[in-house]
């Protein structure tokens, strides 16, 4: 209830003011706040006082929650970096029995191939990609090498992983190949600053700062960096829900910064009063558009056009079923564009779900070469590299024989998978073993004797025929016993048989 002042006509300006009343207490007010702080009517002392156990004490265990999982980030380091320890002492002494024992050597020397093995053992174990793995590996040095500091905040639970990574990011930058001692003293200047940051800062505004910090520190100058950081523009493509997909582009500032504002004003240019698109979905089709059916400055891509492997349910095709389509190298798609991608198709490969299809699944040791039809086929089945973890396109993978030709291996989708180079490398190089299952699933085993078994992207085997239900058998009529009808009582006139 709102009390009007009363207005000036109705002063008296050499009147005493009356005295002041004090305003009352509301109740339940606690002890410890101020008087002049408002009530809060929503959660009040009663309210807070029937939480059991207190807000205080969920909130502490939170923070606390949060501490521990920061110590286990830490002690993860820490294993990771003593299997690395200890793993490199092993390729050294694979090493050296090697050169005693002489002989061809392989393309992979035993340091190299201990290393990868642990690589591989490590992204099977956690189930990471194999970049991801290398990056945690070498985190895990580097804290526990290069940055005391961050490693101790990140045991003691101060700081999380992801504030570790961010110093960590801007801390393998600070480098020179040339003078070490002088990288490595502007890396515990960089921490010294950093570390205390991180225990109260949020993760992008460390970023911002590190960032700010690196480039004081740094002993480089920034173009020298510049044309080294260069060499690593890259292009990252990232499948999300609902037939959506991202597309994430590195390199250099500029380029990237022109590229954007080209497509931005070029998107203003297709705006009007007609057109229902938003300015960002304008942008986002003109970059498809360029991406796909444009070509560079010097010519390149002319002639070319994109490419997609979309495998579409005949009921679907023919509109008697909203069954999803599946594109290869991202999952399933709405019907609409499955029907749409394959109205203009230029061909079809007839890869139906039935034993028709007509593909020759194997060919013994008739042959070392996979035919045509078969690869188009295993590359439906794998479509990508089926090392455990590895996403890497099939159409940028090997088909490798996993039992070797040379070792008795045929020509047999149950004998052929793809494999990226680097996999199959590993497969050939080191300990990791493959065997098919049979049914399109192939398991591996690790050095260290785990097993990993690595599905089929599509279930190319034949449908099982349903076998018709037999017929019940014919009754057995004893002719000799038949008993005659009962009469039905509600229609005596109906005669019995007999």
């Amino acid at each position: 209830m709102t009390v009007e002042e009363p207005s000036e006509s109705h002063l008296d300006s050499t009147a005493e003011p009356p005295p002041e009343t004090p305003p009352r207490a509301p109740a339940n007010i606690p002890p410890d706040v101020p008087p002049d702080v408002p009530p809060d009517t929503y959660l009040n002392a009663q309210h807070l006082g029937l939480v059991e156990p207190s807000l205080a004490e969920v909130y502490d265990a939170i923070m606390e929650a949060d501490r521990e999982m920061n110590r286990a980030a830490a002690r993860r380091a820490d294993a990771i970096y003593t299997a690395q320890r200890v793993l490199a002492d092993v390729g050294r002494a694979r090493a050296e029995a090697a050169v005693q024992a002489g002989g061809r050597r392989p393309p992979w020397s035993p340091e190299e191939a201990t290393k990868e093995e642990f690589t591989c053992e490590v992204a099977a174990l956690l189930r990471l990609p194999r970049r991801t793995t290398e990056t945690l590996i070498e985190a895990s040095r580097t804290l526990a090498e290069e940055l005391p500091a961050t490693r101790e905040a990140l045991s003691s639970g101060a700081i999380s992983y992801r504030h570790a990574q961010v110093i960590m990011d801007q801390a393998w930058g600070i480098r020179m190949g040339d003078d070490p001692v002088s990288a490595a003293r502007a890396r515990a200047v960089f921490e010294d600053v950093l570390v205390p940051d991180a225990e109260f800062l949020t993760v992008a505004k460390l970023a911002d700062r590190a960032r700010r910090v690196r480039e004081r520190t740094h002993p480089e100058t920034i173009t020298a960096r510049h044309q080294k950081s260069v060499e690593d523009r890259h292009v990252v493509f990232q499948a999300l829900n609902d037939s959506m997909a991202s597309l994430y582009v590195t390199g250099d500032a500029e380029k990237i910064q022109a590229a954007y504002h080209r497509t931005l004003d070029t998107a203003l240019t297709l705006q009007g009063p007609d057109e229902e698109r938003t300015l960002t979905q304008l942008a986002a089709d003109v970059l498809t558009d360029v991406l796909i059916g444009g070509v560079t400055p010097d010519g390149v891509g002319t002639g070319v056009a994109a490419q997609v492997n979309v495998t579409v349910p005949v009921l679907t095709l023919l509109g008697k079923s909203e069954e999803p389509g599946y594109l290869a190298g991202y999952g399933p798609i709405d019907p609409d564009t499955a029907r749409r991608l394959a109205a203009g198709a230029p061909s079809f490969t007839r890869l139906l779900t039935h034993p028709e299809t007509g593909v020759v699944l194997s060919m013994g040791r008739d042959t070392y070469k996979v035919p045509a039809a078969l690869k188009k086929w295993l590359e439906v089945r794998d479509e990508t590299c089926t090392f455990p973890g590895c996403r890497r396109s099939a159409k940028r993978s090997d088909v490798d024989h996993s039992v070797e030709w040379q070792h008795g291996g045929e020509t047999d989708a149950m004998n052929l998978a793809h494999l990226c180079p680097y996999h199959h490398a590993v497969k050939s190089y080191t300990r990791w073993t493959p065997r098919h299952l049979g049914d399109g699933r192939i398991e591996w085993t690790s050095p260290a004797g785990y097993r990993y078994i690595v599905e089929p992207s599509a279930d190319m085997r034949p449908p099982k025929q349903r076998k018709p239900a037999p017929k019940p058998p014919a009754p057995v009529v004893d002719v000799w016993n038949l008993d005659p009808e009962p009469d039905d009582p509600d229609n005596p006139d109906d005669p019995s048989p007999f």
